[in-house]
């Protein structure tokens, strides 16, 4: 997880494909324009993705907007939360 949400620089559109080392179980491509599929993306990226893949796939205005929307497992919340309280406010 990285230190800071400013770190967060992925792409905010478009169609993205995740390595096989994050999503490992199925679909690997999403389209960030349709909000299922970003939502969906995001989850496995929080709850897979390393420190690196986070950075590079996750951006920080999007996280912060949809952070209500993206139900990643309840310790990957507690885990963001705790680290950056605005997400938590933002719920």
């Amino acid at each position: 997880m990285p230190s800071q949400l400013e770190e967060l620089r992925g792409p905010e559109h478009g169609l993205v494909t995740l390595p096989h080392e994050v999503a490992w179980g199925g679909r690997r491509e999403f389209n960030l324009d349709d909000d299922y599929d970003r939502a969906a993306m995001y989850k496995i990226v929080l709850e897979e993705g390393q420190e690196a893949d986070q950075r590079r796939l996750l951006n920080r205005a999007i996280l912060r907007r949809e952070w209500r929307n993206i139900l990643p497992a309840r310790q990957v919340r507690t885990l963001w939360e705790n680290r950056f309280p605005e997400l938590g406010r933002a719920a």
